[in-house]
């Protein structure tokens, strides 16, 4: 039975206080590396609560917690600061207030209530005044709940009053609590590691599949939408964009925009107006923090409201930038210099397949209306017509011309027709399927390709261009300029002549037809 308030020997009360706050301050430091190091300063300031009067006990634990920072007396905490230090000084309180409560206990029980009342008050307070710590295991518990045992060897040590026994068990418990810290310190280090190995890996992965995907594909579209979903393993994305600078008009078109849990979007935006306009200007990458801060060296526009964090890097080819591409988050800090570093790496795999895009959409498509060039109208020709002659399918060649380009060119002058012409390129898209393919032929006439169709199913489509282009109007200088188009239709294989540009030369003769019997008109050829 435990029945004394002053201890035999009073000269143990200081190397006590010692113990508890070297204790203390290995495993604050222990917590730097990996929270959850179990620590053994309770147990000093438990024996301290049964061994010594009240005001000894709450020295002993007072200068624990200064040791340790609100992180070394009790495991409940993973933040430190007043808010635990004040939670720790209550679970202080408590431990002793509950031993002096007890009175002449058995030393067992007022360790194990000293211990419950400790960690019990002390995890009540920090879960009101600081952040909690994780739920624990049952393993780490178990380890915690030696404490109790270990306080009452030490508390029994001094009351027995022998000094070099009792001075030998505290050694043996700060050795313990060192290696214990230790052992923290290096599993959190390697915990550490073993995350960083893996988020390299996970890095080297996605800029290998970025790699391998994006630069074996001419589609702008799909390479954007390759960079979006593989950016989305590796940084935490709220918000995605892709800008391609247009350098004939310098503007940005954002030609991929995306949300989290949206689709896609497109928009145009000029040189002054935001992020990516900053970016194209400055020529180099940024990390923004805290959006919210108000210290943005361009006006925001782009970015949206509940943004906070943003790496927004240049697609830069040969020295000259081809575009922008960003990453945000509506998280404040949730970018680092090295997740910069990855995705200017990517945003260069970016822009070279950007402008790998940008060099073959200029071979294969005419710049003034967006519709594709003769060669290639041609080369899809051909393998449609092998095609059809294998499997037996259908195809038809539609041949459109204008009516009254040369007045409108003569009348307004060429501006006002090739201001036209890009309206009526746009126009005539609009009025195909997603398989179809149309070409500028040359000058004002153009061939439309329209796969697995055949001539009763092309007659609508040629109708619906032909209405089309007849309520297309375009306003030059105030002045309203339409005009309207003929078509002729061949289909294969009924008009096939046995070579490849035969249906183009029949549905050229089908054209004039149309032209002849007052424009404006489909005809199939016959």
């Amino acid at each position: 039975m435990i029945v004394m308030l002053m201890p035999p020997n009073p000269a143990l009360a200081l190397p006590i206080i010692a113990a508890a706050a070297v204790a203390a301050w290995w495993s604050a430091r222990a917590s730097a590396k990996a929270w959850g190091a179990i620590r053994l300063a309770s147990s000093i300031v438990v024996a301290a609560a049964v061994a010594f009067p009240a005001p000894v006990a709450l020295l002993a634990g007072l200068v624990a917690v200064l040791a340790g920072r609100g992180l070394g007396l009790s495991g409940w905490t993973r933040a430190g600061g007043p808010g635990a230090m004040a939670a720790e000084c209550a679970g202080v309180l408590a431990a002793v207030g509950a031993v002096r409560a007890a009175g002449s206990a058995p030393a067992p029980a007022l360790a194990i209530v000293a211990f419950l009342s400790l960690s019990g008050v002390t995890a009540l307070a920090s879960g009101l005044s600081d952040r909690p710590s994780a739920p624990w295991n049952g393993r780490r518990l178990a380890y915690e709940f030696a404490n109790p045992a270990i306080a009452i060897v030490l508390a029994d040590q001094v009351l027995r009053g022998g000094r070099g026994s009792t001075v030998v068990a505290i050694v043996l418990v700060l050795l313990a609590n060192h290696a214990l810290a230790t052992l923290a310190r290096v599993l959190g280090a390697l915990r550490e590691r073993n995350e960083a190995l893996a988020a390299r890996v996970t890095e080297l992965a996605t800029l290998h599949a970025i790699g391998g995907e994006i630069l074996s594909t001419l589609d702008p579209e799909r390479v954007f939408s390759i960079v979006d979903r593989e950016c989305r393993k590796i940084f935490d994305v709220d918000f995605f964009f892709i800008g391609v600078l247009d350098r004939d008009t310098n503007q940005i078109r954002i030609s991929y925009r995306a949300a989290r849990g949206e689709g896609p979007r497109e928009t145009t935006a000029t040189l002054e107006e935001g992020l990516a306009s900053w970016i194209v200007r400055e020529k180099r990458a940024v990390r923004i923090d805290d959006a919210a801060e108000g210290t943005l060296p361009f006006r925001p526009q782009i970015v949206d409201k509940e943004i906070r964090s943003v790496l927004a890097v240049p697609l830069i080819v040969d020295d000259q930038v081809v575009g922008v591409l960003s990453v945000q988050s509506r998280r404040p800090e949730a970018y680092d210099e090295h997740q910069l570093s990855v995705l200017s790496t990517i945003a260069q795999q970016a822009a070279v397949a950007v402008e790998n895009a940008r060099h073959y959409a200029m071979a294969t498509v005419d710049s003034l209306t967006g519709l594709y060039l003769r060669d290639y109208f041609f080369r899809r020709l051909g393998e449609e017509r092998a095609r059809a002659q294998r499997y037996g399918g259908d195809f038809a060649v539609l041949m459109l011309d204008l009516d009254g380009l040369k007045e409108i060119n003569d009348a307004q002058g060429h501006l006002a027709g090739d201001r036209y012409l890009r309206a009526l390129g746009a126009t005539i898209k609009r009025s195909l399927r997603g398989a179809d393919l149309g070409c500028r032929y040359g000058g004002d006439e153009f061939c439309v390709l329209l796969p697995e169709t055949d001539l009763a199913g092309a007659q609508p489509i040629a109708e619906r261009i032909r209405r089309a282009v007849a309520g297309l109007v375009v306003d030059v200088s105030g002045s309203p300029v339409r005009a309207t188009v003929s078509i002729g239709i061949a289909a294969f294989p009924e008009h096939d002549s046995g070579e490849l540009k035969g249906l183009v030369l029949r549905a050229d003769q089908a054209l004039y037809q149309a032209k002849r019997a007052g424009r404006d008109r489909v005809v199939a050829f016959a």
